[in-house]
């Protein structure tokens, strides 16, 4: 039988074995998360890129007395 640590001394070892049962579970939680979060901010920085730019978007050829604002009335 393997020993406990010492930090899990305490604990009734029903628990020990559950920790070391769940462990696998958990990290793999945590991998999965890490792939998630790596995913979203991958598809974040492809639309961005593909995406183009607001300055392509707006006429550059205004004259210098219209407003880039619409008439409000």
């Amino acid at each position: 039988m393997l020993q406990q640590p010492l930090l899990l001394a305490s604990l009734p070892s029903a628990v020990v074995d559950m920790t070391t049962d769940f462990a696998p579970l958990f990290m793999g939680m945590v991998i999965g998360l890490f792939l998630c979060v790596l995913a979203f901010a991958f598809a974040i920085g492809a639309y961005d890129s593909w995406r183009p730019p607001l300055s392509a978007t707006h006429p550059a050829d205004r004259s210098a007395s219209e407003s880039e604002l619409p008439d409000a009335a």
